[in-house]
């Protein structure tokens, strides 16, 4: 696996999950937590995503941070929907669609989170705090 695929993933899924989160709440946004906390994965991504790009010392543990927080929101979102087969979705896309879709992403989410991973455990550690 590429080191820095969660780095060329970033900001692509960032934008992606920003606008998708607008398509699949419009006209029903629902309680406010559960659409807030994508925005939230939105930002860490792009804040990663620019410290890992502006070779920040600790660019590539940001990224592996943002997209554990990433993945494991998608995490919950899958086996919730997984969950809730039977039942209907309130927004645009129908439950089975949108729990394929999501449980792809959530895949995408666990590949940038491994990369980012084993791109952390390459950066150095700051002076002062390596352990011998």
């Amino acid at each position: 696996m590429s080191r820095d695929l969660g780095f060329r993933m970033a900001l692509p899924f960032a934008l992606f999950l920003g606008l998708a989160e607008v398509v699949k709440n419009w006209g029903d946004w629902g309680f406010w937590p559960f659409w807030v906390v994508d925005y939230i994965a939105v930002a860490l991504l792009i804040w990663a995503w620019q410290a890992a790009r502006s070779r920040r010392a600790s660019g590539a543990s940001l990224l592996a941070g943002a997209w554990g927080f990433t993945c494991a929101m998608f995490y919950m979102a899958f086996f919730d929907h997984l969950e809730s087969l039977q039942h209907p979705d309130p927004g645009p896309i129908e439950q089975r669609p949108l729990t394929l879709i999501i449980g792809i992403l959530f895949g995408v989410t666990i590949l940038g989170f491994a990369s980012s991973l084993t791109a952390a455990r390459r950066e150095p550690l700051p002076p002062g705090n390596r352990n011998s």
